[in-house]
Order: C-alpha cells, then structure tokens, then sequence
C-alpha cells in the first residue's frame, strides 16, 4: 500500500488484528513493540474471565501447550509463567510426570524432558489476554466482526477493514492488517473481492473427534503420575484418551477416536469408551471422580493449510497466520505453540524492515517463510493421520511411509532407552528440529529395534 502513513523505528502507525483467539493475541503482542496503535476485532463478546466462548469451540476439550509455546509466551510476556501458575496453572514434566502410552507401550520416564504448565484453554487465553491489554496503545473491541478489506487507492493493497457491530458497517484504516480469525477465515473470498488470485487449499482429514469432561479430583487421591496419554492404533483399536491436572482441583478429560469412532455424550457412554482405551488407568481413575460437567463434543479437527506463499500476487501490508493460515488436528497440540512461532516470525520481519522505514513485500515474505517454518509440524500431524485407513485429502507417499517406518522404530527405543525418549519428546514440544532424531544414537537405536503395534500393554514403568 503507498497511500498509508509508514510503520518504521519511530513506531508509528495502526495496526488491526481480526480475531482474539491465540493467534491474535500474541500476534497483537508483537505489533505493540513496533507500532503505536493495535486494534484487535473479535465477533464474539469476551468473557470477564476464564469462561469458554463460542468462537472457539474447542476450548472445552484438552490443550497442551507444548514447551515451546510456553518458552515463546514467556519471552512475549515475561512472567506469564509465573503468572499463569499463580492463577491455578498445575506444572507437569513430560514424561516424567506423565504416563504416555504409545503405539510400542509405555514412554520411559527417566528422560529430562521439559516442564510446561497445564492450564484449560480458558485460562491460558484469559491470562494472554489480560498481559496483552496492559500493553499501551492496544485496544481489543469485542462482539464486531471484519467484513471485508478495504483496498488502497492504487489497488495493490489493503488500507484497513469494514467492521460490522451495532450500528452497522464502519471501516477503519490501518497500515497493517493481520487476519488471526482461525478456521473460519474469509481472507479468500476477500482476496477475489479484491480481485486478486485464490490461494489452493490442502485438507487432510481422519476424521477425528473429541469428547471431553471435567472432573473433581478426589479428595486424597494418589499416584506417581500427574498426567495421561494413551494413544490407540490405526488399526484395531483407533480410541485415545488424555487426563490432564488443570486449574481448581480438576481433572480435564479427552477421548479421542478416528475413522467415524467417538465417544458418546451421555456418562454411561463416556465411561464405557474410558474402558475400551488400550490401558484401565484412565478409567479407573475417573471412576473415583465426580463428573463437573457435560461431556463437549468436537469435531472441527481436519488439518487444513491454504497456501499463500504460491500466490504471485499478494496484496500489500496483509499478513495472515495462526489456524487461518495453517491449522492442525489437535490431537498433537500443536496449535498454540505454532501460534507462538508465527508471532516470532511476525517480529522478525517487522525489525527486518526497519531500516526501509516502510512494509512494502513484508506481506509476501512473511507467508513464504512461515510455510516454511510450519511445513515440520504438517508433515508430523498429516503423517500421522495418513496412518488411519479412510483418511482424506492425501496418500503416505515414499517420503512418509519411510519417516513411519523410521518413527515406528524410534518409539520402540523410547520405551526403554532414556536418551532416545529425552530427544523424542523435546521434538514433540517443538524445542528440537525434527532433523535431532537423526542424531547417531538415535539411528543406531532405531537400527536395533523391530516395530511393534503395543497390543500385549503390560503396567507402565515407574518414574524411576
């Protein structure tokens, strides 16, 4: 856009975000240390508090934020750990004070691993968003929605957005606009309103849903475990499930199934799928637990990534990330610490372009190299989900069969051998590159090991 006022080292400038989600807030987070006003737009009408909203209906079920979320939320908002914590946030190290079930049995729990803090999404979302707004010059406006972008005057950018509240369509000019709005994004159909190419779209889908409760605690409950993870397999018995510690004396309970397996909505349902899971833990732990809420279906889980970075023509001074840009199934919890990642991205290029004092190919630049950056955890979460039988959208190709059969190996060495599981796990919490499992203990581990589907599961192995 060239009939904008520039954003450069003197911060100056307006920048609107669409969406208060995850995304949007951290991205908001970023844009406060380079410009003087950020406005962030969001369709629902926030809650006081931790309470869960309808623009994010997954809020109710189990969320992980990986270590490497939780390292970048801590150099956005220094303290929010600390913060977080103090609000009810229960500490839990991976996999020393989980039990995690895989496809070769029981993770070996001698492994470092990391700490992250497990919290329910509310939470999390209502402490970003409370550290976000005692930043100066952000405003979050609330129960509006961004109905189209409005184009600069020479027609090669966007000069703002139209939103729509109570008294009606009002635009609002901005020299950056950050489109943060999750799946439901509209940026495509905006971008053909503004004449300009469509992007493709990739969708790989297994059909995955959750169902999730909380639970009371009970009262003297203990266990050298603080957590759960039982994974199913793709082939006789696709059922997983999760219990996480979260804020208040609870318990948050998942179960997850894929191709068209789920759990049912009422307890005896739920509890009848908690007995099916590869291992009794979970179910008998519950058993001893007071229910404290409905059980919350999902089923918006498809991993979907439109492709912006192939377009040759991208309008100036727009950005577009978090699940608008790329979304994940959320059975590997990837979604927040990504979200994370692209706010990293999002500061990187803004001080990149300081010196030029303007943001012209800022756009463009941005959404190449954050397809890049995401293009690891894609090929973890669809290599996965190619797994299931009846999953749509894509085949496991040369590539992916030999980084299943390689994994498949290294998960077999984790049960046993703690160096392996250590640098395992830091991978799955987006602290190492996927290119750490290549290491050569790794290989030579996973040169020993033969696969195994898990189906005898014996007790799991004590922290040690």
């Amino acid at each position: 856009m060239t009939d904008a006022p520039a954003v450069g080292a003197a911060r100056t400038g307006h920048a609107v975000v669409v969406g208060a989600g995850m995304a949007g807030l951290l991205a908001a987070g970023v844009l406060a240390g380079h410009v003087d006003r950020v406005t962030v737009v969001e369709r629902d009408r926030l809650p006081d508090g931790a309470q869960p909203r309808r623009g994010v209906p997954q809020g109710w079920q189990v969320h992980a934020l990986l270590a490497r979320g939780l390292v970048g939320l801590e150099r956005l908002f220094p303290g929010f750990g600390r913060d977080l914590q103090g609000a009810g946030a229960v500490p839990v190290r991976l996999p020393g004070d989980v039990l995690v079930l895989g496809r070769a049995g029981w993770i070996d729990r001698r492994a470092p691993g990391w700490l992250s803090l497990s919290a329910s999404r509310p939470l999390i979302e209502a402490t970003v968003r409370r550290r976000l707004l005692e930043l100066p010059g952000v405003t979050v406006v609330d129960g509006c929605e961004v109905t189209a972008l409005r184009a600069s005057d020479d027609g090669r950018g966007v000069r703002g957005v139209v939103v729509r509240g109570d008294d009606g369509p009002v635009p609002i000019e901005a020299d950056l606009v950050v489109d943060a709005s999750g799946r439901g994004t509209r940026t495509p159909t905006w971008l053909a309103g503004l004449g300009g190419p469509v992007p493709d779209r990739t969708t790989v889908d297994a059909r995955i849903t959750y169902a999730s409760r909380f639970y009371r605690v009970p009262d003297g409950f203990a266990a050298d475990w603080r957590g759960l993870i039982l994974f199913g397999d793709q082939v006789d018995n696709p059922r997983t499930g999760y219990l996480y510690p979260v804020e208040g004396g609870r318990w948050v309970v998942g179960l997850i199934g894929a191709r068209g397996v789920h759990a049912a909505t009422d307890d005896a349902g739920f509890t009848a799928y908690a007995r099916r899971l590869r291992s009794p833990v979970l179910a008998e732990a519950i058993a001893a637990a007071e229910p404290l809420s409905d059980v919350h279906l999902h089923r918006g889980t498809s991993n979907q990534r439109w492709h912006y970075e192939r377009l040759r023509r991208w309008p100036e001074r727009l950005v577009v990330l978090g699940d608008a840009a790329c979304a994940f199934d959320p059975v590997y919890g990837q979604g927040m610490s990504s979200a994370v990642v692209a706010a990293e991205l999002l500061d990187a290029s803004l001080r990149a372009r300081r010196p030029r004092g303007d943001l012209r190919g800022l756009g463009s630049r941005f959404q190449r190299r954050l397809a890049r950056r995401l293009a690891e955890p894609w090929l973890f979460a669809v290599g996965e989900d190619l797994r299931f039988p009846g999953t749509t959208g894509g085949t496991a190709g040369p590539l992916r069969r030999t980084l299943q059969w390689y994994q498949d190996r290294l998960e077999v060495a984790a049960t046993y051998d703690p160096v392996v599981t250590d640098v395992y796990v830091r991978a799955l919490g987006m602290l190492e590159r996927p290119t750490a499992l290549l290491r050569p203990h790794l290989v030579r581990a996973a040169a020993r090991s033969r696969p195994s589907r898990g189906d005898v599961v014996p007790g799991p192995v004590p922290r040690g």
